[in-house]
């Protein structure tokens, strides 16, 4: 059994600064540069994210990099539709206006929507 003590996530960007600027000016995350030349973002219960530069050699990953779990979607979509951040559009899933995929029924999933950073990567938004 493997003992830590700490465990955290991470993912590249193409340019850390860039990704500072968006995942906490944007999106208003706490989020700061470290030494190591990228950035780390602070989650709840004390989780962090690594994001590590990698320049040209970065290419976006093929999921979803980070779900944040928001209390109302129509006002954090309003606020990034504000900011210039336009929600992403996938085929299969129906979506509203502003790109939000809406459930009824929690079985068939949440209502989520997704957005992408500088980079590219994608981040999904859920409605709790």
């Amino acid at each position: 059994m493997v003992t830590t003590l700490r465990s955290f996530s991470g993912f590249s960007v193409d340019d850390a600064e860039t990704a500072l600027r968006f995942y906490r000016d944007t999106l208003g995350l706490p989020a700061r540069a470290n030494d190591m030349g990228g950035l780390e973002i602070e989650l709840t219960e004390g989780s962090t994210v690594f994001v590590y530069p990698k320049g040209e050699a970065h290419a976006p990953a093929s999921y979803t990099v980070l779900n944040l779990v928001v209390p109302d979607i129509d006002a954090v979509v309003a606020e990034l539709e504000a900011a210039g951040v336009s929600l992403l559009r996938y085929p299969g899933f129906e979506q509203d206006e502003h790109g939000v995929a809406r459930s009824s029924d929690p079985a068939q999933g949440p209502t989520i929507g997704w957005i992408a950073d500088p980079a590219g990567n994608v981040i999904g938004l859920i409605q709790d």
